[in-house]
């Protein structure tokens, strides 16, 4: 059986915030797949209320079932 991740807020923040440090963006569904967020967005924005700056660019991704318009989140370092 796989480890169970914590769905608790602080936790999917601190994963978010730990995958943007390492990679620089991510999108929404690698943020569903990867770190089993499934709503991104309301931890980006609690993010950037507490100062980092991430600004949001819109791409489109493939899953096995289709292509979609999706966020991907990227973290600016050095930015005031």
């Amino acid at each position: 059986m796989k480890n169970k991740l914590s769905n608790k807020s602080e936790h999917q923040r601190a994963r978010l915030l730990a995958y943007l440090y390492a990679n620089n963006s991510i999108s929404t569904i690698e943020a569903r797949s990867i770190l089993d967020i499934l709503a991104p967005a309301p931890r980006i924005k609690e993010l950037r209320e507490v100062g980092h700056k991430i600004v949001t660019h819109w791409s489109i991704e493939n899953t096995p079932l289709g292509t979609h318009k999706v966020a991907r989140y990227v973290l600016l370092v050095g930015v005031n």
